[in-house]
């Protein structure tokens, strides 16, 4: 089995347009983890014209690309003066573990203080070293750059990793170290090189570090993403300028995008966010988006996105990247469905392909599922329904046990997906953790099929894209298995996703005006009290709470998960038109924005006060603090207007500002404008 999707689903087109000479159209794509949806807006009325949607096709993603194209049925090219893209590529990809290897190079970096304060284990790569060098928080060198030591580094190591990141400390004040590095290191390895000071200006030092580690692990995933793009674009005959959205919701070249990609963590939450602000007509809503693999909760305030100033945080990785304050849940119609040994269910993180869909896929599947229920119920197990498949293919290299194990696993899966049970069965196992495969599942290459929402959702008739029989069988049998009724399991799944949600929902809310709360309400009073919020019974006291603002319901299941949550939260949920496929809409309904920064910090020379300007890697001494800033409010305009246009922007706007950080002053410029289009 080469994929967990088809190349191509039927696409839900809503509306039909009539091409004219004089009016534009723009197409908004967004790759999430199960779906790719795309709109088509008319120019400049922004009205949604048609829309699509198909299953992400991840060991290619051109295929999903390409039928979602197709299913908005672009009659003249030529027509399209603008494509923007969003993704939750970069983000997945983080969170999952399944970037790129990176050597980070460490340069002036004290190994004591970092060790002292456990600063290693926030560090996305197990590869990196120290290096002597640096500069003080005056831009002074505080040592020497040993270069010989970083080229042997490299040289030791390059076939370890795909890129190389160089962090140097105080780099913002001072690039020499940083750029030199670059100078030297490519003379010797072909490796993409990434540079700290090109991504953040801020001053703390390991989350620049992380930042460059980040992206350089993302290089090459968004380059082939791109690259993707561009084929199917170019199939259809589209010649139009490409932006992508960035994590702030913002837009920007993909050229850009390409060496920059880190940018783009929370792309497809920011375009959601966007979508539903702009679906809606809404100022100030709580916006939550439901799709197959996550759900995603954001702020409108103002007709304002939340971000993130501190820096966007994945995983367990904490970056300088500024993004559309977001909560992401690993929940969504695509959730595994479980049950632990004391029969408590379970609904996600873990994304899974439905049984529903796989039966549908292969007839073989249908003819298992049902063949079980001829069996004892004392002879059914729960791996009877978990079905596993390869998704690509894979040469396993070494000798090992586990190597081999791996191998074997492999070797039974290439005739198409096969039960669980019988893959124990064949490896002489008793438990899948037994299998070692946790490895082989977060590379993508196997992948897994189980009970899933989806699944719920053909029983109950709100959605019935493929097996409904099998969807049916497998609840009968699943319900027989952990002794329950059908309807209470139905109402079982259907509950739990609710208080997951609203959960998250209050922690979010919450967290916004107290940042020292938990992630998760955790103590005994604070569960009671939640729980019985959501609906368990007291003979005495009745809980309650409620949202203050609006609920905007966006993805396919909104409709049907998210009208329970407003009810707990005793709010009103609004579903847009086109709700299904704001994440394109979103990424088609945005703006370009540059934010570009200087530093402007005193100095004492031999009992001379100066005033330094630090600004796009160059160094600028002014005897008078005015004049310093004067300067700097000059150099950031013009490289925020400058950029901006290389984003894509048209006739931009700059708002300046500025804040003072210790005895120094950051002075910023942010250039906003409408998308270039082509005419």
């Amino acid at each position: 089995m080469k994929s967990d999707a088809p190349s191509a689903t039927a696409a839900r087109k809503t509306g039909q347009r009539t091409s004219k000479d004089d009016r534009g159209y723009m197409v908004g794509i967004d790759t999430g983890g199960t779906y790719t949806d795309g709109v088509l807006l008319e120019h400049p009325s922004r009205k949604v014209i048609a829309s699509s949607k198909s299953l992400t096709t991840r060991e290619d993603l051109t295929q999903g690309i390409t039928a979602a194209l197709e299913g908005l049925h672009i009659d003249n090219p030529s027509d399209v003066k603008l494509v923007c893209i969003s993704s939750t590529l970069a983000t997945n990809s983080i969170a999952e573990g399944k970037g790129r290897r990176v050597g980070l190079a460490l340069v002036g970096y004290d190994r004591d203080l970092v060790a002292s304060y456990n600063l290693e284990s926030k560090l996305p790569t197990p590869i990196f070293d120290y290096f002597r060098g640096g500069h003080t928080v005056y831009g002074d060198e505080q040592a020497p750059l040993d270069l010989e030591s970083l080229i042997a580094w490299v040289r030791r190591n390059q076939d370890r990793v795909d890129a190389l990141a160089i962090s140097s400390y105080f780099s913002p004040l001072n690039t020499s170290h940083e750029e030199e590095a670059f100078e030297a290191l490519r003379k010797i390895s072909p490796l993409p090189i990434v540079l700290g000071h090109q991504l953040s200006t801020k001053l703390d030092s390991i989350k620049r570090a992380t930042t460059a580690c980040l992206n350089a692990s993302l290089v090459a995933i968004m380059q082939e993403f791109i690259e993707a793009v561009g084929t199917s674009l170019s199939a259809h005959g589209i010649e139009a300028p490409l932006m992508i959205v960035k994590g702030d919701g913002s837009l920007m070249s993909c050229s850009i995008a390409a060496r920059r990609p880190v940018e783009t963590i929370l792309s497809g939450p920011a375009a959601s966010a966007i979508g539903g602000r702009f679906l809606s007509g809404f100022t100030d809503a709580l916006v939550i988006d439901i799709g197959g693999t996550t759900t995603d909760i954001a702020l409108i305030e103002d007709s304002q996105i939340g971000v993130a100033e501190e820096g966007a945080r994945v995983g367990e990785s904490e970056t300088a990247v500024k993004a559309a304050r977001v909560r992401t849940i690993g929940l969504g119609g695509d959730s595994r469905i479980a049950f632990r040994g004391d029969g408590h269910l379970t609904v996600g993180p873990a994304r899974v392909v439905p049984l529903s869909y796989l039966a549908a896929r292969f007839s073989r599947v249908e003819k298992e599922i049902l063949r079980l229920k001829s069996r004892p119920p004392l002879d059914r197990r729960l791996t009877d329904l978990e079905y596993w498949f390869l998704s690509k293919r894979m040469t396993v290299d070494g000798e090992s046990r586990q190597a081999t194990s791996h191998q074997a696993l492999l070797d039974l899966l290439v005739d198409g997906p096969l039960m669980l049970t019988r893959i124990l069965e064949a490896l002489d196992l008793y438990h899948p953790l037994q299998l070692y495969a946790e490895g082989l599942i977060n590379q993508g290459v196997i992948g897994q099929a189980t009970l899933t929402p989806t699944d719920i959702l053909h029983v109950t008739g709100q959605f019935t894209a493929w097996n409904t029989t099998v969807a049916r069988t497998a609840l009968e049998l699943a319900a027989g298995m952990v002794e329950r009724q059908e309807e209470a399991l139905v109402q079982e799944v259907f509950e739990r996703m609710t208080a997951t949600i609203v959960e998250e929902v209050l922690v979010f809310l919450a967290q916004r005006s107290d940042r020292e709360l938990p992630e998760k309400v955790k103590d005994p009073w604070g569960r009671w009290f939640l729980d019985h919020a959501l609906g368990r019974d007291h003979p005495h006291v009745d809980v309650s709470v409620s949202s203050q603002i609006p609920i905007i319901g966006i993805g396919a299941p909104a409709g049907v998960f998210l009208d329970r949550v407003a009810t707990v939260l005793k709010n009103s949920l609004f579903l847009p038109p086109h709700a299904h496929v704001a994440n394109a809409v979103g990424a088609v309904a945005g703006s370009v924005m540059v934010v570009k920064e200087a530093l402007v910090y005193p100095r004492d020379t031999e009992g001379v006060q100066a005033f330094v300007v630090q600004a796009n890697g160059e160094r600028s001494a002014f005897d008078d603090s005015d004049e310093a800033l004067a300067y700097a409010r000059k150099v950031v305009e013009k490289n925020a207007s400058m950029a901006a246009v290389e984003a894509g922007a048209v006739d931009p706007q700059i708002i300046l500002g500025a804040a003072r950080e210790g005895s120094a002053f950051r002075v910023m410029a942010k250039a906003l404008g409408n998308p270039r289009l082509s005419w």
